[in-house]
């Protein structure tokens, strides 16, 4: 099988569904591991017409920036073994390093799973841990007397909090670990943040909406096909509402992962994410069941398009990520 045959075969399901939307994209959450499988990633990312690119890296933003030039706005990660361990200076000392070395947003991430990573590479203990504790107010007062810009993941889907975040007491809960970060938004009115994976309440966009009318430092991305398929497809109404209402405080981001030995196959990792959230975004199709694993929902996840308007998806896949990021 050749290269152009395998492409054509990871995207069977979507041959027959037109796409309305023909400009330029923005992906506002991606990670890349290493600058060889970004080649192909960005080559086959502008197929879909995904021009710029918010990006978590692990390497030098400049090596990446010689060989893509204006093609990435970059984001380091806050040295979070640092963090939990209650070493501040040295996380003080990493946040002026991000700042020093050219990045415009420093990354937390903080999954449910974070605690027994931590424990398990690091041997720190770190029960009772929460990010609102106001031992760590000096760390994001840092970020915002830099200008630092943030991306944050908070939480994970529902789902995982029953099946793979037990016990409670281990994990914490979602209300639990959302009121941090909600916390966190009342101290720190100025810090320009930018939260992963609709600020991990698709399920809830409810309070979701509560938070964006109450905190106008507040963006999110709605990265990860499975999850927003999975939450979206059954509440469609609803999800068109809230697009409506929160057009200017939503950003298109996939979470695709370069460069790691257990993606997908490529290039249909990177295809079938963007064919799927195009579908998702543009369409009205239903029922078309989603062309990802998604063993957390039986691989019973389908797609019902919202089918935006025009207006909505220039914002979303592009206008409101140049606004945030002070691009053109």
């Amino acid at each position: 099988m050749t290269m152009d045959d395998d492409i054509q075969t990871t995207k069977g399901g979507f041959e027959e569904i037109t796409f309305k939307y023909a400009e330029k994209k923005w992906d506002a959450h991606v990670h890349l591991y290493k600058l060889e499988d970004t080649k192909d990633f960005v080559k086959y990312a502008k197929e879909y017409n995904v021009q710029k690119f918010t990006a978590i890296v692990r390497e030098d933003w400049q090596v990446y920036e010689k060989e893509f030039p204006d093609t990435f706005i970059f984001a380091r990660f806050i040295m979070s073994q640092n963090m939990f361990s209650g070493d501040i200076k040295s996380v003080l000392d990493d946040i002026q390093k991000i700042y020093d070395d050219g990045y415009p947003i420093a990354k937390f991430w903080y999954a449910p799973r974070w605690r027994k990573y931590i424990e398990d590479q690091y041997k720190v203990q770190v029960e009772g841990f929460r990010i609102d504790n106001p031992e760590l107010k000096p760390l994001f007062s840092k970020i915002e007397d830099l200008g630092l810009k943030m991306i944050f993941h908070i939480s994970d889907p529902d789902i995982l909090y029953k099946t793979n975040y037990q016990p409670e007491s281990y994990y914490g809960t979602k209300k639990q670990h959302l009121e941090e970060l909600e916390n966190i938004l009342k101290r720190h009115p100025n810090l320009q943040i930018q939260v992963a994976h609709l600020a991990g309440q698709p399920e809830d966009l409810v309070n979701l909406g509560r938070w964006l009318d109450t905190y106008p430092n507040l963006i999110v991305d709605f990265s990860s096909s499975k999850w927003m398929a999975r939450e979206f497809s059954y509440k469609v109404e609803e999800t068109q509402e809230f697009f409506k209402t929160y057009q200017d405080k939503l950003l298109f981001g996939t979470d695709i992962v370069t460069g790691r030995s257990d993606r997908e196959p490529i290039p249909g990792y990177y295809y079938l994410r963007y064919l799927s959230m195009q579908a998702l975004l543009e369409t009205d199709v239903q029922n078309l069941p989603l062309p990802l694993a998604d063993p957390d929902n039986n691989n019973e996840t389908v797609i019902n398009g919202l089918n935006l308007p025009m207006k909505i998806l220039r914002k979303i896949y592009w206008d409101n990520a140049a606004k945030f990021f002070g691009e053109k």
